[in-house]
């Protein structure tokens, strides 16, 4: 196995034990973290040697909820609320999506986190063309471009848009194979849910949780988006959306619930004392005018709470530094408090909480030995980052995407220079481009 040294920067480390090592460096064993130190490194045996003098060190971002399949919708349809977002651009644009398109998607989205810093994904995905395979095809492509991803194979058995809507063993069987096909993939994991909380049967989110159940898959539900997700589920349902996915087991330690912006105390307690994660996603929530969700009060009982830029055609990019702001910054405006969430807050949402939300808690998102070696130097040496008073506020609230210098996956370089080394970015930024006109001709948006 090859070993790397990364030496002299400035190691953030989201380790309670070490949180700041100046002149520090990590020993990367394979795809491992077996030392981490300050001074002089150990260095017989070292393959490659990274410097990291003048950076920030940190590990790898946690884009805990992203859409990549509706990366054509980028700025369509902007400026309204989610229902007529989703129904005035964003759904003809994917229906009018070929098999191609997916696989350019998911390359596209993978530069655009990987040049972030984000080594991990929940890619949530969903399309109308399930019968083509599209989800293997999207699956296969995040894979292959070196990125971390659990993917959320989503879809709905009663209602959505036209086109949208799976039978329930379709569904079934199609998330069985695509579970089967990436059992022993290294980085690759696959996760179920229904879409959204509205359009299916009490049976189909049973499902999701016998899938959960028999095959370790991790569920990641969309809920309490907004009022109109509430009044939804309860005109169907006589519940409110928390509430029916406890009647329906569908709430635990293998769940991730995405946004919970509009919850009851009930609620809350429902989701603390089952254990169960939330996803915070800041920057859309913003921007579709959601509202804001109640993360310091989920802080204060115990929730899991990891963060996300959602998809970018909701949040028009996929930089985990921004949402770290914005997140500070939207619960400090809305409390009144400055204290409410913190930088150190916001960078474990984005690391060690993210990498718990998604089953890998004490394995990612710490730079701490055993941990894999999911990494990102970011350069300091820019005029917006001096004088460094305190490298993680200047991380958090000075420090943007395009700093990300250099970028590990397992130990791998997958960006070095400020360039992705697994994929061709300025073919495939081509393509996406000619493809994306083609699919808003075809829709008319």
């Amino acid at each position: 196995m090859s070993r790397t040294l990364i030496r002299g920067g400035t190691l953030l480390t989201a380790d309670e034990a070490q949180p700041v090592l100046h002149d520090g460096y990590l020993l990367i064993d394979g795809d491992t973290i077996v030392d981490v130190g300050t001074g002089a490194p150990p260095s017989d045996g070292v393959d490659e040697v990274l410097d990291a003098t003048g950076m920030l060190v940190t590990p790898g971002f946690v884009n805990a909820h992203t859409h990549l399949c509706m990366i054509y919708g980028r700025n369509l349809g902007t400026d309204r609320g989610l229902l007529h977002w989703l129904s005035e651009a964003q759904v003809p644009l994917m229906g009018a999506l070929e098999p191609e398109d997916y696989e350019v998607s998911m390359q596209l989205g993978a530069i655009e986190n990987l040049l972030a810093g984000n080594t991990t994904i929940c890619e949530v995905f969903f399309s109308p063309h399930y019968d083509q395979g599209v989800d293997a095809l999207a699956a296969r492509a995040l894979d292959r471009s070196g990125i971390r991803s659990v993917f959320i194979r989503c879809a709905n058995d009663e209602s959505f848009f036209d086109g949208f809507v799976e039978r329930r063993e379709d569904i079934v069987e199609r998330s069985e194979r695509l579970i089967a096909e990436f059992q022993a993939a290294a980085r690759t994991t696959i996760g179920v849910g229904p879409l959204i909380p509205w359009g299916s049967s009490a049976e189909s989110f049973r499902d999701a949780v016998e899938l959960s159940s028999r095959h370790g898959a991790l569920i990641h539900l969309h809920t309490a988006e907004t009022p109109e997700y509430n009044a939804l589920v309860q005109e169907r349902t006589g519940r409110s959306n928390v509430e029916m996915l406890a009647d329906v087991g569908a709430l635990g330690d293998s769940v991730m619930l995405n946004h919970c912006v509009h919850l009851s105390e009930h609620d809350i307690e429902l989701i603390a004392d089952s254990g169960t994660h939330v996803i915070h996603d800041p920057t859309s929530n913003m921007l579709l005018a959601s509202g804001v969700s109640p993360v310091p009060r989920l802080r204060e009982a115990g929730i899991n709470v990891g963060l996300a830029c959602d998809g970018p055609a909701c949040n028009n990019a996929q930089d985990m530094i921004e949402a770290m702001k914005d997140a500070a910054l939207l619960h400090k405006v809305t409390s009144g408090e400055a204290e409410t969430l913190v930088a150190n807050d916001v960078f474990l949402m984005a690391t060690r909480n993210g990498a718990r939300s998604i089953g890998l808690g004490g394995r990612l998102g710490v730079l701490a030995e055993g941990h894999l070696a999911d990494v990102v130097l970011v350069d300091a040496r820019a005029p917006h980052l001096t004088p460094m008073n305190n490298e993680l506020a200047a991380l958090v609230y000075s420090a943007r995407g395009a700093d990300v210098h250099t970028v590990l996956v397992d130990g791998r370089v997958v960006v070095r220079d400020g360039a992705v080394t697994t994929l061709d970015e300025q073919a495939i930024r081509a393509h996406a481009q000619e493809r994306a006109e083609r699919a808003r001709s075809i829709a008319g948006v």
